[in-house]
């Protein structure tokens, strides 16, 4: 297993000084509601409802710092790039993003059971508020690997060794998640379609987007479920997968930063919950596919 992708050690560096001053900005600019004055641009010619005419970039300044920031510390190289900083890489991904997807899951539980046993009680209070998980979750996924990463690294004394990976079963887990996964994502095609092509407001259309909700926990279960031959030559595909979906995620991310604004951005937000895991399966699965076809005798990863 080796380590693909990554940025030169010098980037390191530059990440700290990217997301130290851009945490400290972003704690201000969300709980202070503080805006560097004159950083403005005029974006529309006049104020519509809940939106202004004037955008401040403060907090896109701030999120962008932050997500490059942590990009470079968590993906640059060591000075010396061996075997076991892989497969640190590998664990630290694994279980940045399964945790982050738990957190979810966590969230989504909570306020499922809040709005039916509880409709009129906030009784988890912020942490069921989906505007405040979906901002976390833009950069919870990078805090979470510079943590187990530098953990594994520096907490051995000297001792490195990285704990065996675990995934579910391949049956039933993949199949369902993989097919939970397909309806979801085809029903809010089809639903897209009618609704942006056909302009058709059709009633009943509008409660099936909640479906998205369930979206990210079900590309969760396809993800970390095993595959039939779970070799070294698979975990190196994971790792490659996996790092791929963290740039492809956050360099959308980092667009939509600069382009979308007020509800765009709030949409953007949502729909990125679901994406690294996305991002994951459409390039592992594909890579193994491609392997397969073009291996001589049998199957190769499968």
């Amino acid at each position: 297993m080796k380590s693909r992708f990554l940025f030169p050690n010098q980037f390191k560096l530059l990440g700290w000084l990217l997301a130290i001053p851009g945490f400290v900005l972003g704690y201000f600019v969300l709980y202070h509601e503080y805006k560097i004055t004159g950083f403005e641009l005029v974006i529309r010619h006049q104020d519509g409802l809940f939106i202004s005419a004037v955008e401040n970039f403060t907090n896109e300044l701030a999120l962008a710092m932050i997500v490059l920031g942590l990009l470079f510390i968590a993906f640059s190289k060591e000075k010396k790039e061996d075997e076991l900083t892989a497969r640190m890489r590998y664990n630290a991904l694994y279980w940045a993003i399964l945790i982050n997807y738990l957190i979810y899951g966590i969230w989504l539980t909570a306020t499922i059971i809040r709005a039916v046993f509880f409709p009129d009680i906030r009784v988890i209070g912020e942490f069921t508020d989906v505007l405040a998980t979906t901002i976390y979750n833009l950069f919870t996924p990078l805090v979470i690997f510079v943590v187990r990463y530098y953990y594994l690294r520096y907490s051995k004394n000297g001792e490195y060794k990285v704990g065996k990976l675990f995934y579910m079963p391949y049956k039933p887990y993949k199949i369902i998640g993989r097919l939970v996964s397909v309806i979801i994502l085809t029903m809010l095609l089809v639903i897209f379609i009618i609704k942006w092509f056909f302009k058709e407001d059709i009633k009943g259309l509008d409660p099936l987007f909640d479906l998205f909700v369930f979206l990210p926990l079900s590309l969760l279960m396809w993800a970390y479920s095993r595959e039939k031959n779970e070799d070294e030559f698979v975990a190196t595909l994971r790792l490659e997968s996996m790092q791929l979906a963290v740039y492809i995620n956050y360099a959308i991310l980092l667009v939509a930063n600069c382009c979308l604004f007020f509800t765009g951005f709030l949409m953007f937000m949502f729909i990125n919950l679901a994406t690294i895991a996305f991002f994951f399966v459409m390039r592992f699965n594909y890579i193994l596919w491609k392997y397969n076809k073009e291996a001589e005798q049998g199957e190769l990863a499968s």
